[in-house]
């Protein structure tokens, strides 16, 4: 399950494709190929197929559970770093550097969900001079952070979730419980490390 919030709270809630009819059309979207370039694509998709003995070919395996049924939950990072609206950049930096971390949820107190602060738009706000970091006046969190927000419920499949983030361009998303509670943060790092341990790791064109 997925549920956009705003400044006023939840806004929508629903499935991964029925955020995307909500939503409308992706950042990014695969332009769609030439017959000629599907041709020569399939032309290379398997160089040795014509020569490989199927005597020696070792026999699929199907995947783990892990691969197939993971859920949010057993990926996302937490305790969530988190940043309240009525901080500032200076603190927004500090927490990204400290947790070497992109991004931070933004929350309007006491608890309430309301974006996303991007390294992005902190650095656009930096300025160095004599060696000393500040800020310009750039406005406040709650200008510069990204909102609506996508969150993703702790139970939902990792598969359709990287789907989305790709979609998106996105990278984290917060995770929350069936009370609407932030539980964690699930990023694109925590997808990848989660599949350079999945073994097998199968990587094809």
């Amino acid at each position: 399950m997925f549920k956009l919030f705003s400044s006023a709270g939840p806004v929508f809630e629903g499935t991964s494709d029925q955020l995307r009819i909500y939503l409308g059309q992706p950042r990014t979207i695969a332009r769609p190929r030439s017959p000629a370039q599907k041709s020569r694509g399939a032309a290379r998709l398997d160089p040795t197929r014509l020569y490989r003995d199927p005597a020696l070919s070792e026999p699929s395996r199907p995947q783990s559970d892990d691969q197939t049924t993971g859920t949010v939950a057993s990926l996302m990072s937490y305790p969530p770093i988190t940043i309240t609206t009525l901080q500032n950049l200076g603190d927004a930096w500090h927490l990204m550097q400290q947790h070497d971390i992109a991004q931070l949820v933004v929350i309007d107190p006491p608890a309430q969900l309301v974006g996303m602060l991007t390294r992005t738009e902190v650095l656009k706000c930096l300025m160095i001079r004599d060696g000393k970091i500040s800020f310009v006046s750039g406005g406040p969190i709650s200008t510069l952070m990204q909102q609506p927000v996508i969150a993703v419920s702790e139970n939902e499949n990792i598969r359709q979730v990287a789907l989305l983030m790709l979609e998106r361009d996105l990278n984290a998303l917060p995770v929350i419980n069936r009370h609407n509670q932030l539980n964690g943060v699930i990023s694109r790092r925590d997808i990848l490390s989660f599949l350079a341990r999945a073994r097998p790791l199968t990587l094809r064109a």
